[in-house]
């Protein structure tokens, strides 16, 4: 269910960050840019259409031929031609419409006003011409739009060309829906590709805390059996202090050859608070420890003591059933040992009734050992 969620909260997020620059941003910068490319070369084609057939007509003055001759032709070439983008018309000063690819319209008054031509030198740019499509009022019906003006030298007539609003207006729209369409295309071909990235990633990192919680898994088995041991140990310990020693009859010999093979553990350990001796019973020690050079013997109820001897020659002295060397600096008693845990990838740390002062910890290399004396 939490992948799922993953997959909806990124297809949203992603939906809306990608709808929001895409049709804010990317889709009109991208609609602006072609249709202002494609207005100037209509605004060049425009301007040298105009130029040519100017210069045509003069010529054809210049050599008698007659005004309505060039009038006749000028309406031949041009008639039907008001569907296409840019055409052509022509008027005379007085602003009769003089040729006119509707022939309806001829003898007419031409009160078209340009807003983007004010006289014959002005020169109109494709993004000028754009932003004056884009803000024109949809209410009101233009069908064209004079981009370019040029008068016929030794006459009474200009030439005029003709932006087809409508027809440039189909192109846009059609253009601007083929855009849609392409973003809309590569949005769902991106939204794919990240989702199969965010798919590899999740599995990667699924089985890499799938490798750290199996880990973790065994090593709190581990150290469950560990303690398990530990209660087991205690209670086997405490059951044979509880029975009486059996009454095995030895010859004195055999007991002097004993003592002198092996030497019994102690009972007591002789310590010092300040300057008064203070022997202490070995089954009230919870823990022995170095700090400074300094033995410190720490009874069950927490108080401490110092002792004389070194660590080495305490721990040879007691019962290795009843304590361990944890340590250089420590040894435990199993019956304070109240907690074992684990400490780093490989130790272990041990947790003593009372809370000990000092953390004592048993490093990887004596872990085995320490499992071991608890039977593990």
């Amino acid at each position: 269910m939490r992948n799922y969620r993953i997959y909806l909260y990124t297809t949203i997020s992603f939906v809306l960050v990608y709808v929001l620059v895409i049709s804010l941003v990317v889709i009109p910068l991208t609609v602006k840019y072609k249709n202002v490319v494609k207005l100037q070369n209509t605004i060049n084609l425009a301007t040298q259409q105009i130029h040519q057939v100017s210069s045509l007509s003069a010529g054809s003055l210049a050599n008698d031929v007659t005004k309505e001759n060039i009038v006749n032709t000028i309406q031949k070439t041009i008639s039907g031609s008001d569907n296409e983008s840019v055409y052509l018309s022509v008027f005379d000063w007085s602003g009769k419409i003089v040729c006119y690819p509707d022939r309806t319209k001829l003898g007419g008054k031409n009160e078209q006003k340009s807003n983007m031509v004010s006289n014959m030198e002005s020169v109109v740019t494709g993004e000028e011409l754009y932003n004056h499509l884009k803000n024109l009022d949809p209410n009101e019906q233009q069908v064209s739009e004079i981009i370019a003006l040029r008068p016929i030298e030794n006459s009474d007539l200009i030439i005029a060309a003709h932006l087809n609003v409508d027809n440039i207006n189909l192109q846009t729209n059609a253009f601007t829906e083929q855009v849609k369409t392409i973003y809309l295309i590569l949005g769902l071909i991106l939204l794919l590709f990240l989702l199969i990235i965010i798919r590899v990633l999740s599995t990667y990192y699924e089985q890499i805390i799938d490798r750290k919680t199996a880990k973790f898994e065994d090593g709190v088995l581990n150290l469950s059996k560990l303690n398990d041991s530990l209660e087991n140990y205690q209670k086997s310990i405490a059951e044979l202090q509880a029975q009486p020693e059996p009454q095995v009859e030895t010859s004195v010999e055999e007991k002097t050859k004993e003592e002198d093979t092996k030497e019994a553990p102690k009972q007591r350990l002789l310590t010092y608070i300040r300057n008064e001796l203070m022997p202490i019973a070995i089954e009230d020690i919870s823990y022995i420890y170095v700090e400074n050079s300094i033995s410190y013997v720490v009874r069950k109820d927490g108080k401490r003591y110092t002792a004389n001897d070194s660590l080495d020659q305490i721990y040879a002295s007691l019962d290795p059933k009843l304590f361990f060397r944890a340590n250089r600096q420590t040894i435990v008693a199993i019956y304070a040992i109240d907690k074992i845990i684990k400490y780093g990838n490989s130790a272990l740390k041990i947790e003593m009734k009372p809370i000990s002062e000092i953390d004592i910890v048993i490093g990887k290399n004596k872990v085995s050992v320490f499992k071991k004396w608890l039977d593990l």
